[in-house]
């Protein structure tokens, strides 16, 4: 019997980009793609929303683009971290 597929909510894909560049200081999108564990296609347009919104910034180094969190992304990468430990005593899914 094939199990139930877990999706996560768009909470969780952000909480895991935001990880990801936390991680690393400053990321390249292949590294934050796998980490996340999106396609590219879909981790371009996550990326582009959060510069948006002011949480991440493109960095140009030499020839590569990396991305790294903005002092707005590293609170709300905070606040993420709280809200997932909190949901997780409760017994739900984040």
């Amino acid at each position: 019997m094939a199990g139930k597929a877990k999706y996560r909510s768009q909470a969780g894909i952000v909480y895991d980009i935001l990880q990801a560049i936390a991680s690393e200081g400053k990321a390249p999108a292949t590294r934050i793609m796998y980490a996340a564990r999106l396609p590219y296609d879909r981790l371009r347009q996550m990326l582009d929303h959060l510069e948006s919104v002011g949480l991440v910034r493109e960095v140009a180094d030499e020839d590569r683009t990396y991305y790294t969190l903005t002092s707005k992304g590293m609170e709300t990468l905070q606040e993420l971290r709280r809200t997932k430990r909190l949901l997780e005593q409760l017994g739900l899914r984040f």
